[in-house]
């Protein structure tokens, strides 16, 4: 009799683990955080730039460290200066050859997690009516980031065209749908973040509204400061979406003071747009393959 208690109560113990070791609460993955910056440092050259770069990008350069990862537009001619006392252990190298244009395309980024290639694409349409964006190769780069051991975000730095006039909006229109034919082919099915100088004024603007609808929708995107009642919509922005294996969250949007020097002016004619990121794998996962992976 105490036998068979003992069979009995060994079987009802094997039972109990293998049921443990198929309860989804093994299975759960780590859900994290990241902060994420996005920053038109007007690094323009000296003489011509709205802001005072020759000072200001060496204030900046030590700022950046309190974020995970940075992305920075118009990081045209002092990109030296504004690395100089970053110290992110991964970080884009200017770009090199930028012809038939007069400077590079001024996107640059840092970051704490590795990321892969760095894709840079030059907008296939521009302006030169205001602004003379034609000058610069100016377009958006793509990489690959891994911001926890095997769970990847698209993270895309972008910078559009500038001006009001016609042939300003219709270059706009223009890399949008060069964005999001980017977008299907190189980040189905995964998480993204478009982050930068998006020269879009959904408040001034009608045809800026339409276009950044378009961004929206085409993509399956959310607008940060949107989606958290920020207010006053500005021109640089962060946007996101979920992807097949990970969902992404916005839990603050907010413009960073620091960005001042010490006479509290500020450091660029730009705002420094920071967001704070929660992640989280999803249990049912599909995997993706991207050119990005070949």
């Amino acid at each position: 009799m105490l036998q068979k208690s003992y069979t009995t109560l060994l079987l009802i113990a094997l039972i109990f683990c293998r049921c443990a070791e198929k309860s989804p609460s093994q299975t759960k993955q780590t859900p994290g955080e990241f902060t994420l910056l996005t920053y038109n440092v007007a690094g323009l050259p000296q003489s011509i730039s709205p802001s005072n770069p020759e000072k200001n990008i060496p204030l900046i350069s030590p700022k950046l460290n309190k974020f995970d990862i940075t992305l920075v537009q118009e990081d045209f001619v002092y990109h030296k200066e504004l690395k100089s006392k970053a110290n992110h252990l991964y970080q884009s190298q200017t770009q090199i050859d930028c012809s038939p244009h007069f400077v590079t395309d001024g996107l640059n980024r840092f970051s704490k997690f590795p990321f892969g290639k760095l894709y840079r694409k030059a907008w296939e349409t521009c302006s030169n009516e205001k602004g003379n964006d034609c000058l610069a190769a100016k377009g958006f780069t793509l990489a690959k980031t891994e911001i926890a051991p095997k769970v990847f975000i698209d993270i895309y730095n972008l910078h559009l065209d500038s001006g009001g006039s016609p042939n300003d909006t219709e270059a706009r229109r223009s890399q949008v749908a060069q964005l999001l034919k980017a977008i299907r082919t190189y980040s189905f099915g995964n998480a993204v973040i478009i982050a930068g100088d998006l020269n879009l004024n959904t408040t001034h603007r009608p045809n800026d509204v339409e276009i950044f609808k378009t961004l929206l929708t085409g993509a399956g995107l959310t607008d940060v400061c949107r989606s958290l009642s920020c207010g006053t919509e500005l021109v640089d922005r962060v946007l996101f979406r979920n992807g097949n294996s990970l969902a992404l969250r916005a839990v603050s949007w907010g413009l960073d003071e620091n960005f001042v020097d010490e006479l509290g002016q500020n450091l660029s004619d730009h705002s420094a747009v920071n967001v704070r990121f929660r992640w989280k794998k999803r249990d049912m996962q599909v995997r993706t393959s991207t050119p990005l992976e070949k």
